[in-house]
């Protein structure tokens, strides 16, 4: 069981936003049995209140919900109590280390570090009132802290158009060498191959305004991950 703790300043914006993310993701990679999610903050001036409704909005258009959570401030027991305590900015952190007395066990985390991002905050959709930007960073964030955790890849065609976008998003997220061919056995071949074993993954697929015969091939596409046995959920 890996225990996580999102933290932010208030608890109303972005780490509530990562915890109600990852929640998803682990259930989605058929891991939330493994997990115990949750989110707090530094500061004491939004406890008690919920989600902001602006961002409450954004996430249930990703349909994420969000409902019941409302803010509460960290805790000392909270460094023994979780296995990893996840900042969304280099503040987050200092208050975390002030309040913990230091790190001792190495528990604290920036969350874009995950993503390759060192040291990048979270954007604070309270000063940028950019809340979509808010969204896909802690996405970015939370699939590859999932990544490093468990192996779990997300491949995203949800924006693919063409059958040849399909391609350029499995490229990008399978380590698809130049000398394999866009067709089904070469997926199949990288799925297979060894940079993959163990790993497992999710796929989101075409929306419903896709046109049909790109919808048709990330099916084709699905069909080949669980053939090749990696395959998380079908999603």
């Amino acid at each position: 069981m890996t225990k996580i703790l999102f933290v932010c300043h208030g608890n109303i914006c972005r780490s509530p936003a990562a915890e109600f993310v990852m929640k998803e993701l682990v259930r989605r990679a058929g891991l939330a049995d493994e997990f115990v999610i949750e989110s707090a903050a530094t500061s004491t001036e939004e406890i008690g209140n919920g989600v902001y409704p602006p961002m409450r909005r954004v996430l249930h258009e990703h349909r994420i919900a969000c409902g019941g959570k409302t803010a509460r401030q960290i805790r000392r027991s909270d460094y023994e109590d979780f296995d990893l305590l996840i900042g969304m900015d280099e503040e987050n952190l200092w208050n975390m280390r002030r309040k913990f007395h230091g790190d001792p066990d190495g528990k604290l985390r920036n969350l874009l570090d995950y993503a390759g991002r060192t040291g990048e905050a979270i954007a604070d959709p309270w000063y940028t009132r950019d809340f979509e930007q808010t969204w896909r960073d802690v996405l970015e964030g939370c699939e590859a802290l999932l990544a490093a955790l468990t192996g779990t890849v997300f491949v995203d065609f949800t924006a693919c158009a063409e059958i040849g976008e399909l391609y350029e998003e499995l490229r990008g997220k399978l380590r698809w060498e130049d000398w394999y061919g866009e067709n089904l056995d070469a997926l199949y071949d990288v799925l297979t191959g060894l940079p993959h074993r163990g790993s497992r993954f999710v796929l989101r697929m075409p929306l419903d305004d896709a046109p049909a015969e790109v919808k048709l091939y990330a099916r084709r596409i699905r069909r080949v991950f669980a053939d090749a046995g990696v395959l998380a959920e079908n999603n």
